[in-house]
């Protein structure tokens, strides 16, 4: 499926936007011969020690059988510095097998270390067809904080499967059931008065295995799963206070900050240089926003759910790379250097179903600052490093936040931005010398759909920038020559992007007798954006609302009249609308396109309109103006 603005730019510059806010690692697979006929789990809190008041030990019985092609599979857990691996037991075909040596390393991207996950992992082999293997695992999770979500699916598909949770009388827990429509999900629940213990099992036959497809939302709204809220614990040592209520995961986030012992005085000496010239308090706002957005590398894993405490300031300064937490504590600490009213603020993205109603780890996965200021509150994501100053990436509009204010909290929500924010603009004024079209043109991105583009032009050497440049706007094309570019924005967030041109577009016009076929729209966004409906099972969720907008103005040549309009379109949806017309004014022929994302969530049951509307629109595009002699 193709989308404008970004695509181009991509395969041009040949750089690809890493997604920096993904879920954690995913081992996620197709559909295949290997298939999960039972798996077994159980979950058991427990009394732990004093450093860990409560333990939840985890032991799992996974039978994997081979179903028709000799194969091997990998077999992975992650784990953190909240829990640990126990033991793994490995039988294949019926027998236990002790020369699979599991790796155990720490999760990482590239060159640099920057997650205590760590992963345990191997190859599973499958010696012919028929033949079944079984992994066993115990594992502990040692604080209960940690102990969130218990997906039902798995990579491969399950024939059945059994969950079960032991919950002492002492342990106060609650247990939502997410997505179990459309599921036959069995559940029962049994009290061992001996040793006071609820037991709840849950139950799920015949279930499709996890489904990894671009641009679909998150497994937690898709797939069915258990949410954990614990909440506290009755133990004869005392109560053991977990996340009753939000005020206790706030708590327990402040906790966290005030460990952190920024330094002061390297703030206000960065805070002071990265502002100097500057007078007025806006003009520093963003030059500090700005700093930290191109000079600190942002390399977290988001979504883990070790590592709330925040790098100190100081340390993200001098090693000029953190995670979101540590971008966010350094861009608080250089406002508040400056007198400014900045504060941390924790965050889910879009790609979580949950907001802070249910205190839990499982709720957040981000941290941006928030600045009051005249007493309204702007967000500052620097992991968002081409946005300007009170532009919000969709990933984090409208979703709660929750604002650190000493020992209580503010819960907001981010501004909703409407599709204006991310406009594209193309203007042509063009006239016809003989096969060719020569003109004026300017282009024009905001918002999202210029923070991408800008990504990708500062990916590419500076040598090849300009060069790269010219491909994207001709898309490549050697007959689309452009002279006197002019361009503005590259260096500056909080500025839109625009180029400007002279332009000579040889062989546009063809020339048939008496009469010139002329294409208007050059670029024809949304052109190949039809899904595969029988592929895609998952909603789709386009990367940003938007207004794409195309304007020709084509001036007649002397003695030539149109014969020939393209037709109209006018398709008004919910969530998107097409719009392209075509008419004559005076001596001048006027194109105007514009297409129109208003919901980025595009459900399954609206993939055949699209795919009609995107039809209709790919035929408008077919038509040619026709000019023919009076």
């Amino acid at each position: 499926m193709k989308f404008p603005s970004a695509l181009f730019l991509s395969l041009i510059l040949l750089s690809a936007r890493p997604n920096t806010h993904a879920a954690p690692p995913s081992y996620f697979g197709e559909d295949s011969n290997i298939i999960i006929s039972n798996k077994a789990e159980r979950y058991s809190y427990e009394e732990g020690d004093q450093a860990h008041p409560v333990i939840i030990r985890q032991e799992q019985k996974t039978t994997y059988y081979c179903a028709e092609l000799r194969a091997s599979i990998p077999w992975v857990e992650t784990y953190d510095g909240q829990s640990r691996i126990d033991g793994v037991k490995i039988y294949v075909n019926g027998s236990r097998d002790k020369s699979i040596q599991p790796k155990d390393e720490f999760y990482s991207s590239g060159d640099i270390f920057f997650s205590d996950q760590r992963v345990y992992y191997f190859s599973l082999p499958f010696i012919k067809k028929g033949t079944s293997n079984e992994v066993d695992l115990e594992k502990t999770t040692l604080d209960p904080r940690y102990f969130t979500t218990i997906y039902f699916p798995e990579e491969q598909p399950v024939r059945q499967k059994t969950v079960e949770i032991a919950v002492p009388k002492w342990m106060h827990i609650e247990i939502k059931e997410m997505n179990f429509a459309g599921y036959s999900i069995r559940k029962t629940h049994q009290f061992d008065d001996r040793k006071q213990i609820d037991v709840y099992t849950y139950t799920i036959a015949n279930l499709p295995s996890f489904k990894k497809e671009e641009n679909s939302p998150g497994p937690s709204y898709v797939y069915p799963h258990l949410f954990i809220l614990s909440k506290f614990a009755e133990l004869k040592t005392g109560k053991q206070q977990y996340f009753n209520d939000l005020k206790d995961q706030y708590a327990w986030y402040r906790g966290l900050v005030l460990q952190t012992n920024n330094d002061a005085a390297v703030m206000k000496a960065k805070a002071t240089e990265i502002t100097k010239g500057l007078t007025t308090d806006l003009d520093k706002i963003k030059a500090v926003y700005q700093w930290v957005q191109e000079n600190i590398r942002y390399i977290a894993f988001e979504n883990g759910l070790a590592g709330f405490r925040p790098a100190k300031a100081q340390d993200v300064l001098n090693k000029k790379y953190g995670d979101c937490k540590g971008m966010a504590n350094l861009t608080k600490n250089l406002l508040a250097a400056l007198g400014f009213d900045a504060r941390l603020c924790w965050i889910g993205t879009d790609h979580i179903a949950y907001d802070y109603s249910t205190p839990s780890l499982a709720v957040d996965n981000h941290m941006i600052c928030a600045l009051n200021y005249k007493g309204k509150f702007y967000f500052l994501d620097a992991t968002e490093s081409y946005i300007g100053f009170g532009q919000y990436a969709q990933r984090i509009q409208g979703r709660q936040v929750l604002i650190e204010n000493g020992d209580s909290y503010l819960l907001q929500r981010v501004p909703v931005s409407g599709y204006e924010q991310n406009e594209v603009h193309n203007q042509y004024d063009l006239r016809i010398e003989g096969t060719a079209l020569t003109g004026q043109v300017s282009h024009l991105w905001k918002g999202e759909n210029k923070e991408n583009i800008l990504f990708r032009a500062n990916s590419v050497y500076k040598n090849k920038l300009q060069e790269a440049l010219q491909q994207f706007l001709s898309r490549g094309n050697p007959n689309y020559v452009m002279t006197t570019v002019k361009q503005d924005g590259l260096e500056n967030r909080n500025a839109d992007l625009s180029f400007q041109y002279k332009l000579v577009y040889n062989n546009a016009a063809t020339i048939f007798d008496n009469d010139i076929y002329i294409d208007p729209d050059f670029r024809k966004e949304f052109g190949e954006a039809d899904i595969d409906t029988t592929s895609r099972q998952l909603d789709y969720l386009f990367d940003c609302k938007g207004d794409w907008i195309t304007e020709t103005n084509l001036a007649l040549p002397a003695g030539y009249k149109v014969q020939d309009l393209p037709p109209g379109l006018d398709i008004q949806r919910k969530g998107y609308s097409f719009s392209i017309s075509c008419k004559l004014e005076g001596n001048v022929l006027k194109y105007r396109k514009a297409i129109v994302i208003k919901d980025v969530h595009l459900p399954r049951p609206g993939f055949g309109q699209w795919n009609a509307d995107i039809a209709a629109l790919k035929k408008t595009y077919l038509q040619q103006v026709t000019l023919t002699r009076k």
